[in-house]
């Protein structure tokens, strides 16, 4: 049997993400979307974004983004339905990568 994906309905704030993407539909207005990193030693949020500015998805569409598995998502804004969408692995290179310190 398939597992099932999580759908969610109006505004979130940092809903852990299962899989590496996420469509949002957006219904007569629009939304604002945004990714926070995961902490990788606690898998706490962190203030650290993927995005420098929250996206914004116009009313009445449909748009699929990076998420990154165990990463947070935020919508701002009612009136959008927000699903899992994409793998529960390919994302996590990119969440752990994400977190590793620059060289100096």
């Amino acid at each position: 049997m398939a597992s099932q994906v999580n759908v969610y309905s109006g505004a979130q704030t940092n809903a852990v993400w299962r899989t590496d993407k996420v469509r949002i539909g957006t219904g007569t207005n629009a939304v604002t979307f945004q990714v926070n990193l995961a902490n990788t030693a606690n898998a706490g949020v962190t203030s650290d974004t993927i995005y420098s500015n929250a996206v914004v998805i116009p009313a009445d569409s449909t748009v699929d983004m990076f998420v990154g598995v165990g990463n947070f998502v935020t919508i701002g804004g009612g009136n959008a339905t927000v699903s899992e969408l994409g793998t529960a692995s390919s994302g996590n290179a990119a969440v752990m990568t994400a977190r590793l310190p620059y060289p100096s």
